[in-house]
């Protein structure tokens, strides 16, 4: 008499690997959006607030008003400027080859250097707008640029690696939801925080 076995319960200890593989996976995945997600989230709504708040409080209202509106511009600017250049940051992560693979390196890269990046930012270049307003805003101008390229290289790469993770339709649609549920962790956490 044959037995009957169910696909749904591993039946090989490769199987249960397999199994235990994707649980992990899946797990990584969803914490890989948490801090993707909590920097977007002040890199978006607190950068605005901290602009205009904050960030020029030490000039003049005159010139702190042009310099708003000059950041405004910028960011404004980036986004349409994104339209064309995030299709050519996929083309460069989709021809990465490493040892570490496609989307590692620019996880890596992209997260670190658009996490310092921030940070400088929201020193205002460590003062520098009350020292010497023109220095600031062209240098306040590059890095705010090379930040949002970097920022760009992490989250592209991170939603592009899930074609790699699974060839299943069913196992990508289950990615992008723990994905996108990761994500509204760290978008809504960070607002927890700052409140």
């Amino acid at each position: 008499m044959a037995q009957s076995q169910t696909s749904a319960t591993p039946t090989t200890a490769d199987d249960q690997h397999q199994q235990g593989a994707s649980l992990t996976s899946r797990v990584a995945y969803a914490f890989g959006n948490v801090g993707q997600s909590a920097f977007y989230n002040a890199l978006s709504t607190y950068f605005i607030v901290y602009v205009t708040s904050s960030l020029f409080s030490g000039i003049d209202k005159a010139l702190a008003t042009k310099l708003i509106g000059v950041i405004t511009g910028l960011v404004v600017v980036i986004r349409i400027a994104e339209i064309f250049v995030d299709p050519l940051l996929g083309n460069i992560i989709d021809n990465t080859n490493t040892k570490w693979g496609r989307f590692k390196p620019w996880q890596l890269i992209g997260g670190t250097v658009s996490a310092l990046l921030l940070v400088l930012v929201y020193t205002g270049l460590f003062g520098l707008v009350n020292v010497n307003t023109t220095l600031f805003i062209v240098l306040f101008v590059i890095t705010f640029i090379v930040l949002d390229v970097f920022y760009s290289l992490r989250d592209i790469s991170y939603w592009g690696m899930i074609p790699a993770l699974s060839n299943d339709s069913h196992e990508r649609s289950t990615y992008t939801a723990l994905g996108s549920f990761g994500g509204s962790i760290g978008y809504n956490g960070l607002t927890i925080v700052v409140i």
